[in-house]
């Protein structure tokens, strides 16, 4: 499952952190000092937003999927 949300960056001692919100945390199962893998695009604005397509799986540009092969799933 994945997740996109925005997030603001604060000052946590000599750090700058985000707050997960509690229903993505609730959502997937996640704990106090579990580790977990976090994806942090970059800003720029295009090159962000093809990012979270790509990763999402979206391309509006592509037809709809055919297979070449009528007897394969």
């Amino acid at each position: 499952m994945v997740e996109v949300f925005e997030a603001k960056l604060r000052k946590i001692g000599n750090s700058l952190g985000i707050i997960i919100p509690s229903y993505i945390i609730e959502g997937l199962g996640f704990h106090k000092g579990e580790v977990i893998h976090i994806v942090i695009p970059p800003s720029e604005g295009i090159k962000r937003n093809k990012m979270l397509t790509d990763l999402a799986g979206i391309d509006k540009k592509k037809s709809n999927f055919e297979r070449d092969k009528e007897d394969r799933y």
